[in-house]
């Protein structure tokens, strides 16, 4: 059976209570937590431990499910606890990438120009001893790359990211990964009655609006009159809300008329995929015994009839899990809309399936709604 490993300053740790990994296609720092019971003299049945373990916040530490590395960076939290009868510990920490989340963007020079977005991300993450890498076109150079006072290495980095339409994920050895989601496929689809043990699902569109401009100002460009650089616009529509409900976002950056659409787009693509989520529950950490994790990012086969779902989604995180509940994997999907480059055409209607309607597809309007 597979197991989880924790090495803390290279020694190897077991013997877990409980056990949670978590990973994400659009978090940039993976995170864990395990309980685990020390074994103190005079209890019986145990070999006596007379000394605690010596683990401390701040350690150097490295996660592995079934010899796969998930997390490597430090332990962030260590809480002892102790009754009469017995001594716990639980333990929490997080990826290499965590620094990048937490501290600020402190670097001279402040400002770079015609730098690729993967390039800009390596220089501000070399101070934290962060790999940056991508397995996805990064598109073109920026004209110019900036920080902004007080934020953090991510959020400069993020900044430029989402003009890219690309996401950032820890790759597993420490590291910071540039990608997309949907780049991998699930061996084995999800299916109720087969391998799902549990689902919840939820459709929310308080987060949707039915208009979407973006403004923004470009970098400055002396052959130019100003007027260009003073007025850069997109939009971009959801037909799938009816009523005046509009989105007013100023850049994040410099930017030029192509890249405000692009980021209007992905900003209304974003909430309308995000706006159909589910849960589902499946035993073990493996998509079928010996075969590879599920994992973040991937697309997946989903066909639930009580969730009224039954089409391609996105496993936006995985969380595996053992504990007094057995050996799970709980994966949080989403459409694969969230992710997606390409314009929302909610007018494109899709007849309903045999079977029924499909509300996740209605909820994003890949539907006609007058079907079912």
């Amino acid at each position: 059976m597979d197991d989880l490993e924790l090495l803390v300053n290279g020694m190897n740790y077991s013997g877990w209570t409980s056990v949670g990994v978590t990973r994400a296609v659009d978090a940039a720092s993976s995170a864990f937590t395990v309980d685990l019971t020390e074994r103190w003299e005079g209890q019986a049945g145990r070999a006596a431990q007379l000394e605690p373990w010596p683990i401390l916040p701040g350690d150097r530490c490295e996660v592995r499910l079934g010899g796969i590395p998930m997390v490597i960076g430090y332990v962030d939290i260590f809480k002892p606890s102790f009754s009469a009868t017995e001594h716990s510990i639980n333990i929490q920490g997080r990826d290499r990438t965590s620094d990048l989340i937490d501290c600020s963007a402190v670097h001279q020079p402040d400002e770079w120009k015609n730098i690729t977005l993967l390039r800009f991300a390596q220089i501000l993450a070399q101070p934290f001893g962060v790999r940056v890498s991508a397995d996805v076109a990064v598109g073109e150079p920026f004209s110019v790359c900036k920080l902004q006072q007080g934020e953090t290495a991510f959020e400069a980095i993020e900044r430029y990211a989402r003009q890219r339409r690309v996401l950032l994920m820890p790759d597993g050895a420490g590291g910071l990964l540039i990608t997309r989601a949907g780049n991998k496929r699930a061996s084995v689809g999800l299916v109720q009655g087969e391998n799902i043990l549990s689902a919840s699902g939820s459709i929310d569109h308080s987060q949707r609006y039915h208009s979407y401009l973006l403004k923004g100002q470009a970098a400055y460009n002396p052959e130019s009159e100003g007027q260009t650089e003073a007025h850069v616009s997109g939009t971009a529509g959801d037909s799938g809300i009816g009523r005046y409900r509009p989105l007013l976002i100023v850049a994040e950056s410099g930017s030029t008329g192509a890249s405000a659409q692009a980021r209007a787009v992905w900003e209304a693509n974003s909430r309308i995929g995000k706006s159909a989520t589910a849960t589902i529950t499946v035993q073990g950490w493996r998509q079928r015994p010996g075969g590879p994790l599920w994992e973040p990012g991937m697309l997946v086969q989903v066909k639930s009839p009580w969730l009224r779902m039954d089409g391609q989604m996105i496993i936006r995180q995985a969380t595996y899990e053992r504990g007094e509940g057995g050996t799970t994997t709980r994966l949080d999907i989403v459409s694969p809309q969230a992710y997606s480059p390409e314009p929302p055409d909610s007018k494109k209607s899709v007849k309903a399936k045999k079977g029924g309607r499909n509300i996740w597809a209605e909820a994003i309007g890949e539907e006609d709604k007058t079907n079912g």
